[in-house]
């Protein structure tokens, strides 16, 4: 560095500021007897924060970043970056893309991930390779208490895809080890977790309060939910032309997996209600099946409007299923209404890969490689059976746990 002749040195920031500015235009510390730059003027802040990284390396007795080594910090930007372009892939109806709402999720994840503070140092500005079993355990430990099982499986799940993708894209040599405190939750965890919360399901007194409260495009949602287990997105971008007549056939949209199920004649009848309530659609909205009150969609990928979600919550509420024994169950429990009186059948009338279709979950890899097709007829028996129980109230009530709302 030369010096800048002619140049004022500027002040240091703030009086406990732990770096002197040098007439080579750096901040620099004087160490071993020799200065040392941390960055130039002009940025304070990211000299400082290059400082206190290699005072942590020091006192963690890490070796010092090498020339063009990833920081945590830059394999996030570029992840997410890579993230963003994959979203725009899937607006533009391109191959290999990804919805806003999955990008969301990564970043709240990964921007977590690099914020975190380790022994005094934050871990976003570590370089990945000088990442230790013993960070990743102290994370763990900062993951929130209140975090149920399943989030704790998206958070350690999304950090260790980036770390497996910046090896893969050789922005790093290898993944680095994680030990084994930085894991996802086991199975007996999460049943442990399953036995001791309220049931995600909704009884067959509480959705008959519900529908009777509820406006026609609401009812027909919640019919959709318990009826071919529907959840707020699926109801939200469904189009008029997937549905036809008795049937209604259209992919899943978070994964892309097909998907169909047979229609009640309640179910039917009320959507025919709700298309008779829908307001005149505003401009783009004409293929839309539900229209806001304002004809506009029910959700909103780029804002993350959820408008089923929020309707549901003011229906809910009214009702009087406000109590603790109702938190996290909402409209998307009409979902799971359905899977769990769908898959509890025996003997003859036992189909999990019916009632896997229906769901547009993934069947066994084997069979699913082979099979084009699940034959209508046993879609149709699986529907039938949760419109059995519905209709005079047999199956198992799973949710005895939840009261029937305030009288």
């Amino acid at each position: 560095m030369t010096a800048k002749q002619g140049i004022k040195k500027p002040e240091k920031p703030r009086a406990d500021f732990p770096l002197y500015a040098l007439s080579n235009g750096q901040w620099c510390k004087k160490i071993a007897g020799r200065h040392q730059s941390f960055g130039p003027w002009e940025d304070p802040d990211g000299a400082e924060q290059a400082y206190l990284d290699w005072l942590a390396r020091k006192r963690l007795n890490l070796p010092q970043p090498k020339p063009g080594e990833k920081t945590v910090d830059e394999i996030v930007d570029l992840y997410l970056d890579e993230s963003a372009e994959r979203v725009e892939r899937k607006r533009l109806g391109q191959k290999r893309g990804l919805s806003a709402k999955t990008h969301r999720e990564h970043k709240r994840h990964l921007l977590w991930f690099r914020d975190q503070v380790i022994d005094g140092h934050r871990v976003g500005s570590r370089a990945v390779a000088s990442l230790r079993p013993d960070d990743f355990s102290k994370l763990y430990q900062l993951i929130p208490a209140h975090y149920s099982c399943d989030s704790i499986r998206h958070r350690v799940t999304y950090v260790n895809g980036l770390l497996t993708w910046a090896a893969d894209n050789e922005f790093i040599d290898r993944v680095p080890a994680t030990g084994r405190l930085w894991r996802i939750p086991t199975r007996d965890e999460v049943e442990a977790e399953k036995t001791s919360s309220p049931a995600k399901v909704w009884t067959r007194p509480q959705i008959k309060k519900l529908l009777a409260s509820a406006n026609p495009q609401i009812a027909a949602m919640i019919y959709l939910g318990m009826n071919a287990g529907f959840g707020n997105s699926d109801c939200a971008r469904l189009k008029v032309d997937e549905v036809s007549g008795t049937w209604i056939e259209v992919p899943r949209g978070k994964n892309g997996r097909p998907r169909k199920a047979w229609l009640w004649p309640e179910t039917v009848k009320a959507m025919k209600e709700a298309r008779k309530a829908c307001p005149k659609p505003r401009r783009g909205c004409e293929d839309l099946f539900f229209l806001t009150h304002t004809g506009g969609p029910w959700a909103d990928e780029e804002t993350f409007f959820d408008g089923v979600g929020d309707e549901f919550g003011e229906l809910k509420r009214a009702c009087g299923f406000d109590g603790k024994e109702f938190k996290g169950v909402g409209f998307y429990a009409f979902r799971h209404t359905f899977a769990e009186h769908a898959s509890n059948a025996t003997g003859n009338n036992a189909d999990d890969i019916a009632v896997k279709h229906v769901l547009g979950h993934l069947e066994l890899a084997q069979l699913a490689t082979y099979r084009r097709e699940i034959a209508k007829p046993r879609i149709k028996r699986v529907c039938e059976r949760v419109r059995a129980w519905f209709l005079s109230g047999s199956g198992n009530q799973a949710s005895n746990k939840q009261k029937q709302g305030k009288k």
